[in-house]
């Protein structure tokens, strides 16, 4: 049976049972997590794989894990429209005073021979706001979460421009070669770009002082993309309008024109339930049947498990690997009855179904250690296949 760590909540309940159980180990087959960090101590030899439920990756070390043959999983895509929704209310709050309305009405008491309305409609005036229709709005990535948030701002009424590293082809995005282009022209400015090495602070002094004057920043991609020191320099000299981040730090408390969440961006229901069940069942495949989907860092593979056992490899992707692999294969008198295999920036996994009854426990063991050795090879695994019986 399989120890399973959960570092962040989730409900094993429909899961749980004769493959896995949950361990609070140091040393687990398999890690759950939502947003919060892993640490390098986690990452041991036994350690197969990493399942977060959400698409960042940046809580993890992935050349670590695939130092050690430790696959990561994600799920991407699930929670685009949670955030893309939580995008849309703030843009909301940006040009409509909402909030500040809403504590008035709140202590507002009428006076004699004066109805609530007619007491609020006096203050309204207050509140004044403007509209969304006509704005332009920048979206710096144009994901699956930038897709959605462009559809839904354009039937808004609004211009909508954007940057990806990769041209999209979008019907109602006009997208530009450069950032500043974007920060240029745009009323709102969206950040859903990844955390990497090019990315982190690359929105810093210089993009404040591109951006309109009167222009939102809203990060909704990863806190460290933003200079917390040049925004707040940034409002301060008014060089922007306000600064609205689902990253909170201590620097960005108490600023007038900054709002902050508590990281809310796929914190709905629906989102929840879909992403802790999508990472469920790809971990369940992957611990099970040593099926691959959705990994940052190992190659898809997908094969019917038609036999009574397979073995799984991940490797650096050296040509003549698979020539060592088969010598032993042969020694052992082990047949090759399927195979799948994929590589990805340099790695490679493959899949073999084949029958080991004929091998002793010994053997097997012996085997699976000359496999291990094999030059450039990072992980070897032995599966049984638990509906075997089934097949025949």
């Amino acid at each position: 049976m399989f120890e399973v760590k959960t570092i962040d909540r989730f409900d094993l309940t429909d899961f749980a049972g004769d493959i896995f159980k949950e361990s609070n180990t140091d040393t687990p087959d398999a890690i759950l997590v939502r947003s919060s960090h892993v640490n390098n101590e986690l990452i041991s030899k036994r350690l197969l794989v990493i399942a977060r439920a959400g698409t960042g990756v940046n809580t993890i070390n992935l050349n670590a894990c695939t130092a050690n043959g430790t696959a990561v999983f994600n799920t991407p895509g699930v929670n685009a429209n949670a955030v893309k929704e939580l995008i849309i209310q703030n843009l909301f709050r940006c040009v409509r005073p909402l909030d500040g309305a809403v504590e008035m009405m709140e202590n507002l008491k009428a006076a004699e021979g004066e109805t609530l309305q007619e007491a609020a409609e006096a203050k309204r005036g207050d509140f004044v706001g403007e509209e969304l229709y006509g704005k332009t709005i920048g979206i710096l990535g144009l994901g699956t979460i930038g897709q959605r948030l462009a559809d839904s701002c354009y039937h808004m009424g609004m211009q909508v421009i954007g940057f990806n590293r990769s041209r999209k082809n979008l019907r109602h995005v006009q997208q530009f070669e450069t950032i500043d282009e974007v920060l240029s022209l745009a009323d709102f400015v969206v950040v859903l770009l990844p955390l990497t090495d090019e990315t982190k602070g690359m929105l810093s002094t210089k993009s404040f002082e591109t951006m309109r004057d009167n222009a939102y920043l809203l990060n909704f991609g990863r806190g460290d993309i933003v200079d917390n020191a040049a925004v707040i320099s940034a409002l301060d000299h008014n060089e922007i309008a306000g600064y609205i981040s689902d990253f909170p730090k201590a620097e960005l408390q108490d600023h007038p024109n900054i709002t902050l969440l508590p990281h809310l961006g796929g914190n709905t229901i629906e989102a929840l339930t879909h992403s802790a069940n999508t990472i469920l069942q790809n971990l369940l495949d992957f611990l099970e049947y040593g099926t691959v989907r959705r990994s940052v860092n190992f190659p898809q593979v997908d094969l019917p498990f038609t036999s009574p056992q397979r073995l799984t490899f991940f490797s650096h992707a050296r040509e003549s690997l698979w020539s060592d692999v088969n010598d032993i294969l042969n020694k052992y008198e082990v047949p090759v009855k399927e195979m799948m295999g994929n590589t990805r920036e340099g790695y490679a996994y493959t899949i073999v179904n084949t029958d080991l009854t004929s091998l002793s426990d010994q053997m097997v063991q012996q085997m699976v250690a000359e496999l291990s050795g094999t030059e450039e090879m990072l992980r070897v695994r032995t599966l049984n296949n638990p509906t075997w019986e089934n097949w025949n």
